[in-house]
């Protein structure tokens, strides 16, 4: 292999590499966003799990059928 040739194959791989972290820091933004995303979800959840709870909280339903049965 002639130093042009493996000159060439150098410069390949570092515009590769570049690409590749460039990559890898914009799908890290994606995962760190989804995270928050998903962590405010949880929260939102749990608020609404506990208002609907304390919404039927000493409430009897009856053990009828819907109407539409």
């Amino acid at each position: 292999m002639d130093e042009r040739s493996e000159d060439e194959r150098f410069v390949r791989l570092e515009v590769k590499l570049a690409y590749l972290e460039k990559l890898t820091l914009e799908l890290n933004e994606v995962v760190i966003t989804q995270g928050q995303l998903i962590d405010g979800l949880n929260k939102r959840l749990s608020r609404l799990e506990g208002q609907v709870q304390s919404s039927t909280e000493g409430r009897e339903f009856p053990h009828e059928k819907p109407p539409h049965y």
